[in-house]
């Protein structure tokens, strides 16, 4: 599971997201979830080391995997589910998920966001049987739900299980759509949970949320002590030139009057110096090859294989049985047949187990896995067999 996960990192690392990978212990999974005991394997994506200490908060941070919002994979006797979590300890994010319910704005980009998910999603929180679909829940729902949250000190759930039945008989498939599914997740994840430039809840601007005033402090100690280092090490008088042992323990004992006034006479380099300068020179920038430029993002840059030519047909219609790929989103690159279409512009695709809903604009018709008919002159046409 962690090299699964470890293989993922880069396609969450392209979403702008800082994910640390912790394979929890049981014991620990069993105390973190406050529920009954149940053998299980899980991973989890978390926020990394650098970024949890920027988070606000008002209590002392006691478990990180209580304290923030994260995205995990978990394998039991019973299903294997990909899942967005938010416990009632991760004040930040939930505060920040209530303050996207109660702007129309972001509310509007939230709901937008649900919409698109596939459809086999669910949300619900741990420990309640009740877990409607996530493309359906509106802003009552999902308030409702993080008051449920509250009261019965259980996560947050969003994210998709599967059967173990289900998962053994696509076994082929199932980790590419479980990574699909989970960067699917990220989206979300990046949407809601709190973030410097996703700060819905102003916590940088109030007194009581000041996180980042002891570091800031640290910073401007540190650059006074610098300053005031300077100042000491400030020499007056003519800066000598370093050449020779001789010279160099010269500037260590200190100087006289006498020998300030008098000019210091420096000696010429020699041809070996020079070319041992040349070669340091040399090695120093062998040392530090240039970087290549970033690619812009496109398939190309998220790893997918370049789209042949021959694989799609942009002129033809994409209608309801269209075999179609994904040019962008969570599904870039993949293939799938289009269900339904809305008057929206979009198209509901079935990507294996799942059913996203897809724009418009990011699909076009393919040809890959269709096999063209030859004609030929040499068959002959099938005529009555005679007696």
């Amino acid at each position: 599971m962690e090299h699964w996960a470890r293989g993922l990192a880069p396609r969450l690392d392209q979403l702008g997201i800082s994910f640390e990978v912790v394979v929890p212990d049981e014991v620990e999974q069993h105390l973190t979830s406050r529920g009954p005991r149940a053998i299980a394997q899980r991973v989890v994506f978390i926020r990394d080391a650098f970024a949890r200490p920027d988070v606000p908060r008002v209590e002392p941070e006691l478990d990180p995997l209580r304290s923030h919002a994260y995205l995990a994979l978990t394998i039991d006797s019973v299903h294997v589910e990909v899942s967005l979590e938010f416990c009632p300890e991760a004040e930040a994010d939930v505060k920040n998920l209530r303050a996207r319910i109660a702007d129309p704005t972001d509310l509007l980009e939230l709901v937008t966001l649900f919409e698109t998910l596939p459809e086999e999603f669910a949300i619900g929180v741990i420990g309640v049987p009740s877990f409607p679909r996530a493309t359906s829940a509106n802003a009552d729902d999902i308030r409702a739900l993080l008051d449920d949250s509250q009261r019965n000190r259980r996560p947050l759930w969003i994210g998709w299980s599967v059967k173990r039945e289900v998962a053994l008989a696509h076994s082929n498939e199932l980790d590419e759509q479980l990574a699909d599914a989970l960067v699917v997740l990220a989206h979300a994840y990046r949407l809601v949970a709190w973030a410097p430039d996703n700060d819905l809840i102003r916590a940088s601007r109030r007194g009581a949320w000041r996180a980042g005033r002891p570091r800031e402090e640290m910073r401007e100690r540190a650059r006074e002590e610098r300053r005031a280092r300077k100042r000491r090490d400030v020499r007056k008088g003519p800066v000598r030139t370093e050449g020779t042992r001789r010279e160099r323990e010269d500037t260590r004992r200190p100087i006289s009057m006498a020998e300030r006034e008098t000019p210091v006479s420096r000696r010429a380099p020699d041809a070996s110096e020079l070319r041992d300068e040349e070669r340091g020179a040399k090695d120093v920038s062998r040392a530090f090859p240039a970087r290549r430029p970033v690619l812009p993002t496109s398939l190309r840059a998220r790893g997918a294989r370049p789209l042949l030519a021959t694989e799609i047909d942009p002129r033809i219609p994409i209608e309801k049985g269209t075999r179609v790929r994904v040019l962008a989103g969570p599904f870039a690159n993949k293939l799938g047949v289009v269900e339904e279409l809305d008057a929206k512009g979009r198209a509901r695709v079935r990507l294996g187990l799942l059913a996203a809903t897809v724009e418009l604009k990011d699909l076009v018709a393919s040809t890959e896995g269709t096999r063209p008919i030859l004609s030929s002159s040499h068959r002959r046409p099938r005529t009555t067999r005679s007696r």
